[in-house]
């Protein structure tokens, strides 16, 4: 059964037939074109023709389509990315993209980076991220985010904005397994000069049994989580616009296996992010500036047996100057000045950059970038990081378009807030931590036919050096050596008639540590395989199965392939409300993401959404 729908997925990804379609169904297809506006790649929104970067976006259909509480579970059905989760909604989850640690690629949203400064290396919780709400997401596959960081290995980058105009309510509501609920309630548009969106967002469940070794209590271990988010703008004059973030998240979450000798399974933890961000921007014919201020306080607690056990707070203040210039029509130039300052508990870091891109193109067929990033870290100096990418698209082959493209990137990652404390603290006689250093390449194809189908193919070489690691032998920090990640990822969207559509993704990842040893949860083999069925307007069927195959954990073991199916179905009611049911992991797999922690069964869930 997994080689016949492994087998699917690739040949899906490799190639399928295609029917024409009408200018009204091409309007309503998710299928990306070479006109399909991405912003991540380049900090400004770029026609996909320009972007020789490797990138995911879905919008605000695609995501509802999907239908999850969380965002990394819609996520999952995203190319090269691996979801390790320990026990269910809000429990500790990492997204792996390409192989990689899920710490190394950069999380925003609305322009704020919610990365946690206290974590052990500083990356992003997703598992506090909902999925209600939001209007459009993007993924920078791969090394290639300079323009964000020198360590960002990978971005993330989550929007609200809706540029509707008109005043829009949405309302939401769903309940299901687990006593799960989820309730959300939005608004934006326009008055004036003035725009603005507004949300808060409500989640609940009752969860399930987190841990096998949970043999005792046996109880479920619930979640619960708050999130509002708002955003103000207001436009002075036709160049100049100031704008405000708030974003606030509240969770609760119940586990099991912690405290000393013995371990105990009565354990709770808090989690608490307030992020804001005020802007500047103006705009001309030639040139966009915008002067950022962005602060962001994050406190989680930890109890056992309902006695506080542990607590961490930490800041990050963040000041950013963004540009553009437009040089002639064909060229053009990126840049930027930044200033982060990191706060956890005594210890406190700061690091100043520097960066600008050159941007360029050449009878709308060729383009290429070039771009130098200098980072100043109070603690470990000054580091250079670059990024070149090129891309050639031929038009009119076979009635599509084929682009080719590559791109070559390096960054650096100094070690955490946290790994020198730990180390210190613990083991002052071993060697300082010192600065990784990465390097990443791509080079792919992507064929465009009608806005009817799109193929991609990619492939991808990933090296850390120096690289920081746990030592599970004395629980230390240690350095040395290289891991490296490469692989294969083959892509399709296609539309097969008026009311079907397929879209398959298949990557290949060999990601090995320094001694050519596979690195654990990071499957060799994954694919996805979705079909919408949409035999009338208002009703839409989709189906997705998601596979894992050949990955170890952490002790080594060899890990159980698994195949998950699940399937939801949508019913537009009338212009204002639209109901739905959705089953996840619909013939009931058992199997394990991480060692220790159990997975949900079979579970069903109904909703319905309003908009006015």
């Amino acid at each position: 059964m997994n080689k016949i729908l492994l087998s699917s997925a690739i040949l899906a990804a490799s190639s399928a037939p295609v029917l024409a379609q009408s200018s009204d169904e091409k309007e309503a297809t998710s299928i990306p074109s070479l006109e399909t506006v991405i912003v991540v790649s380049s900090r400004q929104a770029t026609p996909l023709r320009h972007v020789a970067t490797s990138v995911t976006a879905l919008d605000e259909e695609q995501i509802k389509a999907r239908g999850y509480s969380s965002l990394y579970e819609v996520l999952r059905s995203v190319p090269s990315v691996s979801v390790s989760n320990t026990g269910g909604m809000g429990k500790t989850t990492s997204l792996q993209v390409r192989g990689e640690s899920g710490f190394r690629t950069l999380v925003r949203i609305d322009g704020i980076d919610v990365s946690d400064p206290t974590s052990t290396q500083g990356g992003a919780h997703v598992e506090h991220i909902l999925s209600s709400n939001l209007a459009r997401v993007e993924l920078l596959r791969g090394p290639q985010g300079m323009l964000y960081g020198a360590d960002a290995g990978g971005v993330l980058d989550i929007s609200t904005r809706k540029d509707s105009g008109e005043i829009e309510f949405n309302a939401g509501a769903e309940a299901g397994s687990f006593d799960s609920h989820r309730y959300n309630l939005s608004s934006a548009g326009s008055i004036g000069r003035a725009d603005f969106y507004v949300s808060a967002a409500k989640a609940y469940t009752d969860g399930f049994n987190t841990s096998t070794g949970d043999v005792l209590l046996k109880d479920d271990d619930g979640y619960n989580n708050g999130t509002v988010h708002s955003r103000v703008g207001f436009n002075f004059t036709e160049q100049w616009r100031v704008e405000a973030v708030v974003r606030d998240t509240n969770a609760t979450s119940e586990y099991d296996r912690c405290g000393f000798s013995p371990q105990v399974d009565d354990c709770a933890s808090e989690f608490e992010q307030k992020n804001q961000r005020l802007s500047l921007a103006h705009n001309s014919d030639n040139t966009q500036h915008e002067l950022a201020y962005t602060q962001s306080d994050l406190t989680r607690s930890y109890f056992t047996e309902g006695v506080a056990s542990y607590q961490v707070e930490g800041e990050r203040e963040q000041l950013n100057l963004n540009g553009n210039a437009s040089i002639t029509g064909n060229h053009g130039v990126v840049y930027g000045l930044e200033r982060r300052e990191d706060t956890s508990l005594d210890l406190s870091r700061d690091q100043w950059a520097a960066y600008s891109e050159y941007q360029g193109s050449i009878s709308e067929q060729a383009f290429v970038t070039l771009g130098l990033r200098h980072d100043d870290n109070s603690d470990f100096g000054s580091h250079n990081s670059f990024r070149a990418s090129a891309a050639y698209v031929f038009d009119e082959i076979g009635d599509g378009s084929l682009k080719l493209k590559a791109s070559y990137g390096t960054g650096f990652r100094a070690p955490s807030l946290s790994e020198i404390n730990y180390n210190r603290n613990y083991y002052p006689d071993l060697p300082a931590l010192t600065p990784e250093e990465s390097r990443g390449l791509d080079v792919g194809a992507e064929y465009f036919y009608q806005d009817a189908l799109h193929l991609e193919f990619v492939l991808f070489d990933q090296i850390v050096d120096d690289e920081i690691w746990f030592n599970l032998a004395d629980y230390s920090y240690r350095q040395g050596g290289r891991s490296e990640s490469r692989g294969v990822e083959l892509i399709s969207a296609v539309t097969l008639s008026e009311a079907l559509s397929l879209s398959a993704n298949y990557t290949y990842t060999d990601a090995e540590t320094t001694d050519d040893i596979a690195r654990p949860r990071r499957p060799q083999h994954m694919a996805n395989l979705g079909v919408t069925y949409t035999p009338m307007e208002a009703l839409s069927v989709a189906l997705n199965t998601r596979t894992s195959i050949d990955a170890i954990d952490i002790d080594g073991s060899d890990m159980d392939d698994y195949q998950v199916v699940d399937a939801s179905l949508r019913y537009q009611l009338n212009n204002t409300a639209t109901i739905y049911v959705r089953a996840e992991n619909l013939l009931d797999e058992e199997y394990v993401e991480a060692a220790g922690f159990n997975t949900a069964e079979r579970a069903a869930y109904a909703g319905v959404e309003l908009r006015y």
